[in-house]
């Protein structure tokens, strides 16, 4: 059975890291990655907290969201990062966080325009996708995810949290810490009932994401 300590690894540290950063706590969200040339999936168990998990922990699944290796249960959101991985074959990783700031300008309706740097590099400048309020862990729902984030490199999930896709487990965290920094300056910047907030310039924007391409941060999935 195909196996990579070294991505185990990475996704509990991942998972510590969003954690300390405010993105999920306990044993919120979850984070997988696929094993390269393989149609194996590494994620992380359902229902553990992160300050306890260790790289052993992590779950195998193959792409119909079977168990094939691990004594725990793999997380309940299985299903939608199975259903990404079939969908996108170059995508490598998924991490689903419950950042604060996102979540609450989405259950505002208020969508996080590109105002800060980061958000236009990691994003390629095409912000983030909205998924409809639905129960999540079920087939269903990730039929639901996967249509909302069509090309987009991530999508919120309207009253839960942010689902980030990457090259690796380091690239699709990144967007998701983007994001996060983009809708708390955005949140912020509003509570000033100062107007509304200036974004790059359109302009501006393309060399950004002209270079992001260049630099490889932005890849089609």
């Amino acid at each position: 059975m195909p196996d990579d300590p070294t991505m185990r690894r990475a996704i509990v540290e991942a998972a510590k890291l969003a954690e300390r950063l405010g993105l999920m706590s306990y044993a919120q969200g979850n984070i997988s990655a696929r094993i390269p040339g393989t149609e194996y999936v590494l994620i992380t168990p359902t229902g553990m907290p992160y300050a306890e998990m260790q790289p052993d922990d992590v779950v195998t699944v193959d792409l119909e969201s079977r168990r094939v290796r691990g004594v725990l249960q793999p997380s309940s959101e299985t299903p939608i990062h199975v259903l990404t991985y079939r969908t996108h074959p170059a995508v490598g990783a998924c991490v689903h966080v419950e950042p604060p700031y996102v979540n609450t300008l989405y259950v505002l309706n208020r969508e996080i325009p590109n105002v800060l740097g980061n958000f236009v590099y990691l994003f390629g400048g095409r912000g983030l996708a909205v998924a409809p309020c639905a129960r999540s862990g079920t087939d269903e729902f990730a039929q639901i995810s996967v249509r909302a984030m069509g090309d987009h490199f991530g999508v919120v999930w309207k009253n839960h949290g942010l689902f980030c896709v990457g090259q690796d487990v380091g690239h699709a965290l990144n967007r998701c810490i983007a994001a996060e920094q983009a809708a708390r300056v955005y949140y912020m910047a509003l509570a000033l009932r100062a107007g509304e907030p200036d974004q790059i310039p359109a302009d501006v924007q393309t060399e950004m994401v002209e270079t992001a391409r260049a630099m490889g941060w932005v890849r089609p999935i």
